[in-house]
């Protein structure tokens, strides 16, 4: 059984926190203390989210987001 299927399980019906950060955003040295703090804070779930290659498939925040980096 995968982890994430566990999770769920030992939740037994009960609603789980499922959270999203982008990879590096604000910056790539701040992604991994904010995945730790959502965790410290209570998060079942942490979704890492990476743009994809072609920026044009993601949305207008993404897009965004990468003309910054």
């Amino acid at each position: 059984m995968s982890r994430i299927a566990n999770m769920w399980k030992q939740k037994e019906g009960r609603k789980a926190l499922v959270t999203f950060v982008t990879a590096g955003d604000p910056d790539k040295e701040t992604t991994p203390s904010l995945v730790l703090a959502l965790e410290k804070g209570g998060a079942d779930l942490v979704e890492l989210g990476v743009p994809f290659s072609d920026p044009m498939a993601d949305g207008p925040v993404i897009q965004n987001l990468l003309k910054e980096l």
